[in-house]
């Protein structure tokens, strides 16, 4: 018999968020300073950011209970999707537009935007799941309910 708290299935997701920040702040960080081998940290963030969608979208990945459904109508979910998917999708074009065009160019617009917008909108999308999966269980609600 397991004595394991109903949360402790779900740190797989924290983790996996966690891992993927790691290879998009390096890659990122790289790729807006025009430093080399970039791209393979920004791949690995793809890699492991699908990874986590896919896996929570085929329902791999464990979910708060099974009659809550996805809260589309809180204005902070629907935030948290949109700039997490933004996010990721921005990174895999920017990834097959560099690999095509090149590492070498200078691109100075995306370099900026990349960094100053698509990374740090994904990294507010992330943390706005964090926070709703700490308050969920330090007070045992969802502020996706509440906002």
């Amino acid at each position: 018999m397991s004595t394991s708290p109903w949360w402790f299935p779900h740190l797989i997701i924290i983790v996996i968020q966690i891992v993927a920040f790691i290879p998009y702040a390096i890659g990122s960080w790289r790729f807006y300073t025009h430093k080399s081998r970039f791209l393979f940290s920004i791949g690995l963030g793809i890699a492991l950011d699908a990874l986590m969608a896919l896996s929570a979208s085929f329902g791999w990945l464990p979910r708060m209970q099974s009659d809550q459904g996805a809260p589309w109508d809180s204005v902070l979910f629907v935030t948290h999707v949109a700039t997490t998917v933004f996010g990721m999708f921005g990174f895999l074009f920017l990834f097959v537009y560099v690999l095509v065009r090149g590492t070498t160019k200078e691109y100075p617009k995306l370099r900026a935007f990349q960094y100053k917008v698509m990374f740090r909108l994904w990294c507010l999308g992330v943390a706005i799941a964090l926070a709703n999966f700490i308050v969920k269980v330090a007070f045992g609600i969802r502020i996706y309910d509440y906002v």
